[in-house]
């Protein structure tokens, strides 16, 4: 959107947001006000709270923390109605829903044939109020898995538990040995569509919605084949049948940009993409839409607006009466130097042509995903790619395949990419093969996420980032080779926090039972006990033919240290981030780079998140400092406003982003 229009987007985005939100009930017409009516209201002392919508369904997993492995899927939204007696003696309800954007952590398998998914909300510096556990039993014999027991530790704050008899109190309620519940064959998942209840004794009552899940033997991050519930069978209505369609081929890749006032472009975008949503028809059978986004889309966007924000809008077939069934929003934000695609929203009608025979002709839906967990993120200045299949799902009926991706929403230099930062998919776990030695390394993986904890469980100590080393060694043609290792992101960690002086941290990263990375801080005493610095890097690796090839001393251990490292100093008690690639040298065979660094070695809070945030010299662009939960509102936010803004102002708009091929 250009600069001219942003001042009517600052008047009006309120109202719209009004109508959208407000304008869809009956007939559009405010209701009248009636004098009688309101002294009615006026007389009675206790009105109900109004029900809440369906809660929205959450996508959690958990992941091996040795191999980052996916070992639990979970799909599902949750409504709790539980018990409390308020401050004057009287029996209240507080009715509130899991969280789609809570946390998820938890245990694979731990050897006896249980394992559980953790789910915490909301995230602050003073911690979670809801902690829901659900833990899985299989039972081997019958080569099946069900659900065993559910526990909810909830506090007693004042938005949820009004006028509560204690306040903050912390409540646990839970059911243990449950018995045929969410149950399915092993390698496969379960799957209910039809609300389904478990009562706590007479004090609490969970309604699961939408529920597809997968506790063991998950394979590829995909659900395995789904056994349906009876509930959504029952009866003499024959079972839902799903009609794929036949396959297309693959999608073509469109070239898009976003030019701002001077012509210049701000938004760079190459990508492909398939659309499956499942629909009804009208003889009751769900059906599956499969249709492709079209190259020649038209075009439209909001460059950088100066509170980390752009979106790209694209809309297609376009009529003659200058509107189209179907319109893509992705929305990025950049956090720290690094952006991400942190929203989506897709607007479609049920067109004859591509949802044949729906039981609502040319009816409007909508699919909004707001929190996708940092999907092709890349440094500020660079651009993001992939060529692997990339897929997002809404939990409920769709699934979007992104094929052929490049990103750059941000910092367009001379209208071309930036340096790619290429996804997990694309990079392949063997190195690549002996040739001339080379001081370039490989494009950077995603960055990884370690915390390490203390002897309470607390975290104290955290590190973001991407890391890879290189490694001289000799070959059995006796020529000395060098090879490229990478830190695979999803591993577990390990460390001690503040040491036996309090004044040293060290993370531990190991993976493959062939490769250990120790990277130790500690506070600057002597000088200034609130500064910390990076001084001592060791690695531990063994030669093997994968990571070596045509090793000469295959089986050999190698070590390397530099004690004597002078990097990343910081303020303790804060987080420093640093995007800009450092490499430093372990000894005269390794060196070591990393990249996009957020670290706090010293003072983490209770909760684990990052601190305030200092920004390395090395980086040009100051660091916004942004919060998660300041993103999270101006996501919403941001999806709000182009739904209200793209719909109604921006179809009359268009053209001042013009569709060019680049």
């Amino acid at each position: 959107m250009m600069a001219s229009s942003r001042g009517h987007l600052a008047l009006f985005s309120p109202l719209l947001f009004l109508y959208f939100v407000l304008g869809t009930t009956t007939a559009g017409v405010m209701p009248r006000y009636d004098p009688a009516a309101s002294e009615q209201l006026a007389d009675t002392t206790t009105l109900p709270p109004p029900p809440l919508p369906p809660p929205s369904i959450g996508r959690f997993n958990v992941s091996d923390s040795s191999t980052g492995i996916r070992c639990i899927l979970v799909h599902m939204g949750v409504q709790f109605k539980i018990q409390y007696t308020s401050k004057d003696g009287d029996d209240l309800m507080a009715d509130f829903q899991l969280s789609p954007y809570a946390d998820d952590s938890g245990n694979c398998d731990n050897g006896q044939g249980e394992a559980a998914i953790l789910l915490q909300w909301p995230l602050s510096d003073e911690g979670p109020n809801y902690q829901f556990t659900l833990s899985f039993k299989k039972d081997s014999q019958a080569s099946e898995f069900h659900l065993n027991d559910i526990v909810l530790n909830y506090n007693l704050t004042e938005d949820d538990f009004p006028n509560a008899n204690e306040t903050n109190a912390i409540k646990t309620i839970e059911k243990h040995d449950i018995q045929d519940t969410f149950s399915a064959p092993l390698g496969q998942s379960y799957q209910c569509r039809t609300e389904q209840t478990i009562q706590v004794g007479n004090v609490a009552t969970i309604n699961f919605v939408g529920v597809q899940l997968q506790p063991f033997e998950v394979k590829g991050d995909e659900f395995g084949e789904p056994k349906v519930c009876p509930e959504d069978i029952a009866g003499t209505t024959p079972p839902p049948t799903t009609r794929p369609a036949p396959p297309l081929p693959p999608p073509t890749v469109g070239h898009f940009n976003v030019t701002d006032d001077s012509g210049n472009m701000c938004i760079l975008a190459s990508l492909g993409l398939q659309f499956k949503i499942q629909y009804d028809s009208r003889d009751g059978d769900e059906d599956l839409a499969d249709f492709q986004l079209s190259p020649s889309a038209d075009v439209g966007g909001e460059c950088d607006n100066g509170q980390g924000e752009a979106s790209l809008l694209m809309r297609w077939p376009v009529g003659a009466d200058d509107q189209a069934p179907y319109t893509l929003a992705l929305v990025f934000t950049k956090v720290r130097n690094v952006f991400s695609l942190s929203g989506l929203v897709f607007n479609y009608n049920l067109t004859q042509d591509d949802f044949p025979d729906a039981n609502e002709t040319d009816s409007q839906k909508t699919i909004t995903m707001n929190d996708l967990k940092d999907q092709f993120s890349a440094p500020v200045g660079q651009s993001y790619m992939c060529q692997s299949e990339q897929t997002l799902q809404d939990g409920t009926v769709a699934t979007l395949n992104f094929v052929g991706v490049q990103l750059q929403p941000f910092e367009v230099k001379d209208n071309k990419f930036g340096a790619p930062r290429v996804c997990s998919e694309d990079l392949t776990t063997t190195p690549r093969p002996p040739g001339p030695s080379t001081t370039a390394y490989m494009p950077l993986p995603i960055p990884g996420d370690w915390k390490v904890t203390n002897s309470s469980g607390m975290v104290c100590m955290r590190v973001k980032a991407s890391i890879q080393f290189k490694v001289k060694y000799y070959t059995t043609r006796g020529t000395l080779e060098q090879t490229d290792l990478t830190v695979p992101p999803h591993i577990g960690a390990s460390g001690t926090c503040a040491g036996v002086t309090g004044n040293s941290a060290s993370l531990v990263l190991s993976w493959d039972n062939l490769y250990t990375v120790t990277i130790k801080f500690s506070k600057n005493i002597g000088t200034d006990s609130t500064s910390f610095k990076l001084n001592n890097i060791q690695v531990e690796y063994t030669v093997n033919e994968d990571g070596f090839p045509e090793c000469r001393d295959c089986g050999t251990a190698g070590r390397a240290s530099n004690l004597t490292v002078d990097a990343y100093h910081g303020k303790v008690g804060r987080a420093l981030t640093c995007a800009t690639p450092t490499v430093i040298p372990v000894d005269t065979n390794v060196t070591m780079k990393i990249a996009e660094l957020e670290a706090q070695p010293f003072g983490v809070g209770r909760d684990g998140q990052f601190g305030e945030t200092d920004q390395c010299p090395q980086d040009d662009t100051p660091s916004g400092g942004s919060s998660g939960g300041t993103v999270a509102l101006a996501v919403c936010l941001t999806l709000f406003v182009i739904i209200a803004f793209g719909v109604t102002c921006y179809f009359y708009r268009k053209k001042r982003s013009e569709y060019q091929k680049f």
